[in-house]
């Protein structure tokens, strides 16, 4: 076959096309073509991983099982999955609508089952009408205990890591918040959410925001037509901005982004009060 698609991805293209104008005038119903995995709650430990028991979840103890994960200790919901290979953990909530996606077994694959949306095991996205990848998490098998665990707050690099419950910042090391209309986004390792610091007033503090959008939950990047103006902070989902202090500046995002409690002491330090883990 040209584009090398399974049978079933086939008979689950036709099922949407089938359901096309159904989804055009707002109704579901019969849009729902793959099983959705079955949905559990489990705990999270205090150094941020989700824990998921045979008890909790026998599916993951079999090649091609799969559940959606929620835990307290956490917003979203995550898509948990054992690959015959190893484990995988992905932001369970799709991009496009906010829909839960659907594992794949023979494909390896996450699909949306309402619009078709369509996911490698990486979170990439191979189908729209998403946009934009799924998060991703390191999840491996405790060989002792049998739990399938889920490392949910690992970071990235950009900012140190949360140490009791602040992150502690040297701005000498961000050039782009050393100035007016500056700003960085980042995952600190031990945050549950994604952290924007901007400067809009370079003779002031810098402002600490949750990167997470309040429309669906995708997390807002710093963009700018040139270096000669401000940064704009945009969802790539689905196109809300906001100004560097959090503010809506164009919908379908209503209200404005959350701020953390920041201390600068105008010698390049800067704590940004981000809480524990799990509480």
């Amino acid at each position: 076959m040209p584009d090398d698609l399974t049978r079933r991805q086939l008979v689950r293209k036709a099922a949407v096309a089938a359901c096309a104008p159904a989804l055009a005038r707002g109704l579901t119903g019969c849009a729902r073509r793959i099983s959705p995995n079955r949905e559990v709650t489990a705990p999270t430990s205090s150094d941020g991983r989700l824990l998921l028991s045979s008890q909790v979840a026998p599916e993951l103890q079999n090649p091609g099982g799969a559940v959606v994960a929620h835990s307290s200790c956490f917003s979203r919901p995550v898509l948990v999955a054992n690959t015959g290979s190893g484990f995988l953990a992905m932001q369970a909530n799709c991009p496009h609508a906010g829909c839960n996606v659907a594992w794949v077994a023979e494909d390896r694959q996450a699909e949306c089952p309402f619009h078709g949306s369509r996911f490698a095991g990486d979170g990439n996205v191979l189908n729209p009408p998403a946009r934009t990848p799924l998060q991703t998490w390191p999840a491996s098998q405790d060989p002792a205990s049998g739990n399938v665990e889920v490392h949910l707050f690992v970071g990235d690099g950009v900012f140190p890591a949360v140490q009791g419950g602040v992150v502690a910042l040297d701005l000498s090391n961000y050039p782009a918040l050393q100035v007016a209309g500056g700003a960085v986004v980042g995952q600190p390792e031990g945050m549950a959410s994604p952290l924007l610091v901007t400067r809009p007033d370079a003779n002031a503090a810098p402002l600490a925001l949750n990167a997470t959008c309040t429309h669906q939950q995708c997390t807002v990047q710093p963009v700018r037509a040139s270096a000669q103006v401000p940064f704009t902070l945009y969802c790539p989902c689905h196109g809300s901005t906001f100004d560097l202090q959090g503010n809506v500046t164009h919908e379908p995002a209503t209200f404005p982004l959350f701020t953390f409690p920041v201390e600068w002491d105008q010698a390049n330090g800067v704590t940004i009060t981000v809480g524990a883990i799990c509480s």
